[in-house]
């Protein structure tokens, strides 16, 4: 949905300090988990996210009825504040994954999974705005990041749904390949060609 600059840009400044608050419910208590069990949950958490990601874009933005068509309004105008209300993330991440951690991990440990896939999502609206609004250095993880996605948005919205990474287009078999498309000059500059 489109969103006012203030709902747009607003979970940029609510995930950090859930991500620190997270972080520090993880040591509260006589069940703290060991520093490097905590890395390893929030890693897995981060990791995770990606997964999740993917499986988003791929299934939800692309099918679900009426996310679709506001994800389709985004493929037309990258650059326009397009996106999910703060207040959804929220409960989304709280619904679907943090209760659900809580249950399976404890709390501690699912503090951290939470934590890192907290961490995931910033990175990932992050590197989505980043991509269609800031010029990078070629070469860059960000410019190839771009190039990438730019295929998803310019040649063919049936792969590279991964964002933050193509890893799990990979294994699932939707990368889309380069070949077809080094000759789009909009695809360097994430410009719609339409």
């Amino acid at each position: 949905m489109k969103l006012t600059k203030l709902g747009y840009f607003a979970e940029f400044f609510l995930y950090p300090p859930l991500i620190l608050i997270c972080s520090a419910l993880a040591f509260h208590g006589a069940a703290a988990p060991s520093p490097v069990t905590w890395a390893l949950v929030f890693a897995i958490g981060l990791l995770g996210w990606t997964l999740v990601e993917y499986l988003l874009h791929r299934i939800v933005f692309h099918h679900a009825p009426l996310i679709a068509e506001l994800h389709e309004r985004h493929h037309h105008d990258p650059r326009e504040l397009i996106g999910t209300p703060p207040w959804v993330s929220i409960s989304a991440g709280l619904i679907g994954f943090a209760i659900p951690f809580w249950a399976a991990l404890g709390f501690n440990l699912a503090t951290a999974a939470t934590a890192g896939m907290s961490a995931g999502y910033l990175w990932f609206i992050f590197v989505h705005y980043t991509i269609h609004r800031w010029e990078l250095r070629q070469g860059s993880y960000l410019y190839r990041v771009r190039l990438r996605h730019a295929r998803h948005h310019y040649v063919s919205d049936t792969g590279n749904f991964g964002v933050t990474t193509g890893v799990w287009d990979h294994v699932f078999g939707t990368a889309l390949d380069r070949r077809n498309s080094a000759s789009r000059p909009d695809l360097e500059t994430g410009e719609s060609a339409r």
